[in-house]
């Protein structure tokens, strides 16, 4: 079954260490070279009280984000990915986000953090990071979601491509990747899951139904290349290694939606929803620093 075959029953598609590895590295090294990595990273609790600033903490296209100021065609145009990205969405696509995304290791955090987020189902933590910092994404593991969670009203034919850039253990908060989670289509925030183990979990698209799907971990090396749709399950745990993954993500969406593309194809065996309105209900958005609301994670 080739790569393209595998999207089409999985959803997720493991291309392995298909980019320059010594390209990865320098890349790396210049994302760890240009601030220290460290707890000095982090607002003081203080500060954090007087202003949560919960909103638009994150890189954005255009804006405040350091993975644009490198030529990135040595993955761009790397004639495996090309092929793919455009049997999948087609040659007139579009790049909607690329962003650095690093792992933070526990000894980084600040206690009072620790605590904070412990319980949090996703431990994006671009609102404890001092502003000059934010251009890359921070996170302290993530529980089961799927990228449509970023774009709430919108079809999910979107891909993405991951990217890691040093090797990566099973302390380093590897990928965990729930192969044809794309089958219900669009679910909300948290999912309903149980019985999770290092090759399996269970997943349903209520409380009722629930089916077993195949897992898998990517404990890879620098260089591997990952991609999944929209709506395949995937998440981390917290990283347990004082060497922090740094990884590159693109989350890339086909500009005409009545091309032949293999998209199409993938979306017409889904037996759910496309598109939701609301995407999330473990935290309170109304709230001044988005209080947590739902505790049931997974990932731990």
């Amino acid at each position: 079954m080739d790569n393209l075959q595998k999207f089409l029953k999985n959803g997720v598609i493991e291309f392995g260490s298909i980019i320059d590895k010594q390209k990865c590295k320098q890349m790396y090294d210049e994302v760890a070279n240009s601030r220290e990595l460290s707890g000095k990273l982090f607002r003081s609790e203080e500060d954090f009280l007087k202003n949560p600033d919960p909103k638009k903490t994150n890189p954005g296209r255009g804006k405040n984000n350091f993975a644009e100021k490198f030529d990135l065609s040595f993955i761009e145009k790397n004639p495996i990915v090309k092929k793919n990205i455009e049997a999948l969405v087609g040659s007139d696509h579009e790049i909607l986000l690329k962003n650095f995304v690093v792992g933070v290791p526990d000894s980084w955090i600040p206690d009072w953090l620790k605590k904070k987020t412990e319980k949090q189902l996703a431990a994006n933590l671009g609102s404890y990071i001092k502003p000059e910092f934010r251009d890359v994404t921070y996170f302290r593991g993530i529980d089961f979601h799927m990228d449509l969670i970023d774009h709430a009203n919108s079809i999910g034919d979107n891909i993405t491509v991951y990217l890691y850039l040093n090797n990566v253990t099973s302390q380093m908060s590897p990928l965990n990747v729930i192969e044809g989670s794309h089958v219900y289509g669009a679910t909300k925030f948290p999912h309903f899951l149980k019985n999770n183990s290092s090759s399996s979990i269970e997943y349903g698209s209520n409380e009722k139904n629930f089916k077993k799907f195949k897992k898998k971990i990517f404990v890879a090396e620098a260089g591997s290349l990952f991609l999944w749709s929209s709506f395949i399950l995937h998440g981390t745990q917290p990283q347990q290694c004082d060497v922090p993954r740094i990884s590159l993500r693109y989350d890339i969406k086909p500009r005409n939606k009545n091309n032949n593309n293999l998209m199409n194809e993938f979306l017409k065996n889904i037996q759910g929803k496309l598109s939701m309105s609301v995407v999330r209900d473990d935290i309170d958005l109304n709230s001044r620093d988005h209080k947590q609301v739902k505790f049931q994670k997974i990932l731990k």
